[in-house]
């Protein structure tokens, strides 16, 4: 037995636009949480355990009116990304000797190389 309505469904409210995305808070400028380099940070592997996928972890910590801009991210695997936030920098640096500020520097310039390859490609083509 099917049942079918005898009159349409009316919806009781409006849909509203959706709201666009906030770019200040309190007058200071939000930087995304997810721009092209933690796009690409997510196709790195961890720099703990070097297997992926890997999450981009922002180094220093976003929030807390700190400004940890998309350049500032180095990719970890969710249980490494999880212990860093539980323990804090200086144990997670000594439990599994790396240094993420060095990390982040290195992840920032295989991007940037990375980048200009990819521009070399689209001005040039395939070489």
């Amino acid at each position: 037995m099917t049942l079918t309505r005898r009159t349409r469904l009316a919806r009781r409210t409006r849909l509203r636009p959706r709201a666009a995305p906030k770019t200040t808070v309190r007058g200071v400028p939000v930087a995304p949480a997810f721009g092209p380099q933690a796009a690409l940070c997510r196709d790195l592997p961890c720099v703990v355990c070097r297997r992926g996928p890997s999450d981009p972890h922002h180094e220093p910590p976003r929030g807390r009116r700190r400004d940890s801009g998309d350049e500032n991210t180095v990719p970890l695997c969710r249980p490494h990304h999880d212990e860093r936030h539980a323990i804090g920098a200086e144990a997670f640096e000594a439990r599994h000797n790396v240094d993420l500020l060095a990390e982040r520097q290195r992840v920032r310039t295989l991007l940037a190389e990375l980048r200009d390859r990819l521009d070399d490609i689209a001005t040039n083509g395939v070489p």
